[in-house]
């Protein structure tokens, strides 16, 4: 995916975009705040206790008024309505890999991956520093696609202390 768009901003002939390959958790930013960034399918590799840390991370790197544009499997129902949902989805799977995601590729998905809950995503982009602009979930109510502005001079949150 970073070699696909490289080589679009290099045909576009594009000068201000970096492209930069690196784990949400291991990736240092270097030079003035970016104004962008782009995550796609990515996210729901990590634990939600990890998810909140990466997004934090996001914001810390962002200009305030600098845009994370998120697209990711994101369960946007209740859990009472996850049967009616999930079968769907996987009923929607191709029958060939060529032709698209597989019923067994949706089974692993839900067995070895981590996606989550919209209801609990989306405080954590607001507790990282996010002001949530457009929340899409599509008809399926499984992918979502998120355009969050960093709230002006707001850092992430602090951990708040309890007795």
């Amino acid at each position: 995916m970073v070699l696909a768009t490289r080589e679009k901003v290099a045909a576009l002939g594009v000068s201000n975009v970096e492209c930069v390959q690196a784990g949400f958790l291991s990736y240092e930013h270097q030079g003035t705040p970016a104004d962008f960034v782009y995550s796609r399918n990515a996210l729901h590799h990590l634990t939600d206790f990890w998810k909140a840390v990466a997004l934090q991370s996001i914001a810390l790197m962002l200009r305030p008024g600098g845009i994370l544009r998120l697209r990711d499997i994101v369960f946007a129902f209740d859990p009472p309505e996850a049967e009616r949902f999930i079968r769907d989805w996987l009923n929607s799977g191709r029958e060939r890999p060529d032709e698209g995601w597989t019923r067994a590729e949706f089974e692993e998905h839900l067995r070895d991956e981590h996606s989550t809950f919209n209801w609990l995503l989306e405080p954590m982009l607001e507790r990282a520093g996010f002001d949530v602009k457009e929340a899409d979930y599509g008809s399926r109510r499984i992918y979502a696609h998120y355009v969050c502005v960093k709230t002006e001079g707001n850092a992430p949150s602090a951990a708040r202390s309890g007795n």
